[in-house]
């Protein structure tokens, strides 16, 4: 291409051969880097549960005023902090709950129609 001739293009892809073992295309790490571990990974992970963990200390340390709960037929005295917790723990399973529902509507759905387009395709052979 452009101005070089073709024959170097094409001498450019021949590697010499050579008389000792054929060497690899992968390479190993060079000393001074660091490669990524299912361990470094976790632990990666593990920053942003501490960091949720930190901050509902700190809400629970700042919130102990206890506040009259009532649940339908259930009363009674919690700290502040418990019950909005207690709250926020009791919708996070509701939407898990639904979404978990709708996820097994949906591959239902996929399932049926991957059934009846592989039984169209049998009819039309």
């Amino acid at each position: 291409m452009g101005s070089r001739p073709d024959d170097e293009d094409d001498a450019a892809l021949v590697s010499p051969e050579k008389d000792g073992p054929v060497e690899s295309e992968f390479q190993p790490a060079t000393p001074g880097s660091i490669t990524s571990t299912r361990t470094s990974r976790a632990w990666i992970r593990l920053l942003p549960v501490l960091v949720i963990l930190v901050v509902t200390l700190v809400f629970v340390f700042q919130n102990p005023k206890d506040v009259k709960v009532s649940l339908f037929t259930f009363s009674g005295t919690l700290p502040l902090s418990v019950a909005l917790l207690g709250a926020v723990i009791l919708g996070a399973l509701m939407a898990l709950a639904l979404g978990s529902v709708r996820i097994f509507q949906l591959r239902r759905q996929v399932r049926r129609r991957s059934v009846n387009s592989k039984g169209d395709r049998r009819r039309h052979k």
